[in-house]
């Protein structure tokens, strides 16, 4: 019973819906243009704490992913990784950024990290 329990979990787990978030911030820019939405934009590191926690747990919950998703084209950038193409001054990570993805023009920002409530407030706060 406990192994049945432990894999109905686990493949919960592998399914579990999610922020769709594009390869790279060109990929996101393209879409978010076609499709008329703004850009959310995460700055991160994979030793970030706060980040780490935000995309297993903030970005999977359904309610904050349905509205995004919905609304939003999403990309994460690592500091490190992709430094010369990110598009806004580094202030420290977690932090969001929204755009208008025509000329990339901030809507909103916020550092730090939040949980599910906080998170949704905030992205339900950006002005389109």
């Amino acid at each position: 019973m406990k192994v049945l329990s432990f894999l109905i979990i686990m493949v919960s787990f592998l399914f579990a819906s999610g922020i769709d978030f594009e390869d790279s911030l060109k990929e996101a820019q393209a879409k978010a243009i076609k499709e008329k939405k703004p850009l959310m934009i995460m700055y991160s590191t994979p030793t970030c704490p706060e980040c780490n926690y935000m995309k297993k747990k903030v970005f999977k919950n359904s309610e904050v992913s349905s509205y995004v998703n919905e609304n939003f084209i999403s990309v994460i950038m690592d500091i490190k990784e992709d430094e010369k193409e990110l598009p806004y001054k580094f202030i420290g990570i977690p932090t969001l950024f929204f755009a208008n993805a025509e000329d990339m023009k901030l809507l909103s920002k916020s550092l730090g990290g939040m949980r599910e409530k906080e998170f949704l407030t905030l992205v339900k706060s950006v002005e389109k």
